[in-house]
Order: structure tokens, then sequence, then C-alpha cells
């Protein structure tokens, strides 16, 4: 079958010939022995290179037949097209992730894996498999029974449920394979308090899972107890601010001397709100925004820096907010920059959806003689909108029955005329 007469021409070639057909009869009675087939195959390939451009057609079906024979493979595994049709990847995703799985021979482990986050204890969607693997292909190459099934059973140890294990899982994918569960979730939960705490901390601050506990989270802790801090306070700034504790602990350091720098006491409620702000903003921007409310008020430095130490958050509000908020205030409401330098807050409320509205129900109120002309206005600002509604609208709805509405839409942004 092999063109006999091109074969029996030289002698080289029927000894070659005549291997093949031994190992391929040992094959079939033995077992795979591909590698000396292969061999076999390889040399009689060199022999028949020389008569390549001259032999038959049937010469060169011979050519490709042999070359098949000796790389063809059983355990061929299509690492794109599995990740395409089975786990719902893009082409251009599969491209990226395959090079992670291409080594597999089957998909039998990556079937596993697939089936375990499916299954009714995590309930994966489509979705949930193609954004996980899409980001982290190497999970199909987990021991479900060794890695997978320990941490997620680690998650409901600490109180999870599978929709907040679920969240973690597509929130930092590539950390979950190597998250050390009982080390991080040990310190975080207590720390924090909830599961769900921590998600939303998560959310804000991926490197709370991926930093190193002992040689730097623990290490920010102490050095913010030491500037002044309760533990109180560092939970707080951790989830206001929640890098603080997870960036390089001489960039904390100097962000706590140039809180002590705006003169907020350590031991007071003002200075972890200083510490937020001299870790929003930097010097520069600190010192123009110190310039520009000075300017912005007419008043002097001293005036700007005990404004600041009265409400630090203020440096964090921007020129545009500071501007606009101040000259509804001095050109509306009546106020000037002394009454506002002694009640900074004011300044820091959204315009739209605080200032302008109760005003509004305060100018109302007044006509109406429902309110005493000395009342303060700074105190409608300053209460909840609980507190505010019972005390300015409630009362007066017999009276003013629209008010409760105008009031609403003017919390939107509609100001009645």
């Amino acid at each position: 079958m092999f063109g006999c007469a091109l074969l029996m021409g030289d002698g080289r070639w029927r000894r070659t010939y005549s291997t093949v057909q031994r190992y391929k009869r040992q094959e079939r009675a033995q077992g795979s022995i591909a590698l000396p087939l292969a061999a076999a195959m390889f040399h009689l390939h060199k022999l028949l290179l020389p008569v390549r451009r001259s032999a038959s057609p049937v010469h060169h079906s011979l050519h490709r037949a042999l070359l098949s024979t000796a790389t063809a493979s059983p355990d061929n595994f299509a690492a794109e097209d599995y990740l395409v049709s089975t786990c719902g990847l893009t082409k251009e995703q599969a491209a990226k992730a395959a090079k992670h799985i291409a080594h597999c021979k089957s998909p039998s482990k990556a079937d596993a894996v697939l089936s375990f986050l499916t299954s009714p204890a995590l309930a994966l969607s489509k979705a949930d498999i193609a954004h996980l693997v899409s980001k982290d292909a190497r999970v199909l190459n987990s021991s479900v029974d060794k890695t997978l099934r320990p941490r997620i059973d680690g998650f409901f140890s600490h109180g999870f449920t599978a929709a907040q294990i679920r969240t973690f899982l597509l929130r930092v994918p590539s950390v979950f394979r190597c998250f050390n569960i009982e080390e991080k979730l040990g310190f975080w939960l207590p720390f924090l308090g909830s599961p769900e705490k921590f998600l939303h901390l998560l959310r804000r601050n991926y490197y709370i899972v991926s930093s190193d506990l002992d040689g730097l989270v623990k290490v920010n802790f102490q050095v913010l107890r030491e500037s002044g801090l309760s533990d109180d306070d560092v939970i707080k700034l951790c989830v206001t601010t929640p890098r603080l504790l997870t960036s390089k602990t001489d960039r904390v350091r100097v962000i706590l001397n140039r809180a002590h720098e705006l003169g907020v006491p350590p031991n007071s409620l003002m200075f972890r709100q200083a510490v937020a702000t001299t870790s929003c903003i930097g010097p520069e921007t600190a010192a123009a925004k110190l310039k520009f409310i000075r300017e912005l008020l007419g008043c002097s430095d001293a005036e700007v820096a005990t404004a600041v130490k009265m409400a630090p958050a203020l440096l964090r509000c921007s020129m545009e907010k500071l501007h606009r908020a101040s000259e509804f205030l001095t050109k509306v409401v009546g106020v000037d920059g002394k009454y506002i330098l002694g009640r900074p807050t004011i300044l820091m409320y959204s315009l739209e959806r605080r200032i302008a509205p109760r005003h509004y129900v305060m100018k109302v109120l007044l006509e109406k003689r429902l309110l005493r002309e000395e009342h303060s206005f700074y105190s409608l600002v300053v209460a909840t909108e609980k507190l505010f509604r019972s005390k300015y609208i409630i009362p007066h709805k017999d009276v003013l029955p629209g008010l409760a509405a105008a009031y609403a839409s003017a919390c939107t942004g509609k100001l009645p005329t």
C-alpha cells in the first residue's frame, strides 16, 4: 500500500518500511509506542525528500499519511474553543486566556471546576463564569477538593452567604486561589464587624486582601494609634479613607505630620477628619485652598486657620463648590463672611439639595410669621432630614398644605418661583 514500485528500488527504503510495519504491528498488540514509530516515520520522511519533486500524486499522499500517523494525538484539547463554547469568553478573551490551560490534555479538570462553581453551593451564572475565567483562567487548573471547596467552606465558616462569596469571587478573581482566608478574614472581620462591611471596603480598596498583613497593615494601624487616634477612629478612617492602612508606612507618617500642621489637636474629634483630609490632598492643593478661602471671605490667615481647625474637611471641597455656596449665602441668604467663618461646615453642604431648599422653607415661614426673624439659618441647614421635616414642615401642614411638596420639589433642583 506504500507504493512498492518506489520502495523496491532501494534497500534502505525496504528496511525502513519493514521497521515501520513492525512497530505498527507491535503497537496494535502491545499498546502505544509513539516515539519509536515517530522516529521511523521521520527516517522514512528523510529518504523520500530527494524524490518529492518527481514523485507522483500517490507518493505525495503517502508523505502526508506518514506525517499524520506520526503526529496524531488522541488527547488533543482545543483550549480556545473550550473557553469560547463552554466558558462564554469572546474570541479575543479566549486568545489571551488560552495560554494558561493550553497544557491540559483534556477538559476533565476544567469541567470539574465549572461543575463546582455552578453547583447550588455557589450558583455562578454563565456571565459570572465568563467574567471569572476571563480575569483568571488559571482557576480552571485548580483542584476542586484541595483548593476550591476548602476556600468556599472557609468563607461560610466566617459567616459569608453564597451571594457574598460570589461578590468576593467576582471582585477579586485572581486573589481567590491564593487568599489566606483564616489570616485575612480573621483580622478584617473583627476589625470591621461583618462580611457586608468587609465587602464594602473591598469595593473601595482591593489591596486589603493582597497587602502584607503583619508587615504593613498592622504596622500602619499601630502608627495611627500612636498619633493619638483611638481604635474606633482608625476603623472609621479605614472606611472613609480605605487606602490609608495599605499605604507605605512612610507615607502614613507624612500624612499624620501634615494633619498636625493644620493645628488640629490629636485628641480632638476633628483630628480624624484632618488625617482623612491630608491623605486626600497634597500640600500644594491645601495651600491653594487656604488662600482661596481667605480671598473669598475677605478674612485673615489666622481666621482661615481657625475655620479649618473647626472643619478640616473644608479643604476637600472644590473651589467651585466653595464659591457657589459662599455667593448664595452672602447674596441670597444675607449673611457675611464672619458668619460663615464661625460656621464653616455650612459651606460643605449641597447648595442644590440642602442650602437652597431649606432657605426657601425659611423664607416662606418668615413671610407667614411662623418663624422668628432672629432664627438662625444655620440651625435649619445642619438639622437632619427627619428633624427638619418634623420641626419646620409637618407642624404647618394645615396652614401651608403645599409646603411639603414644594420643599420636595426644591430638593430636586426645582425651586418654586
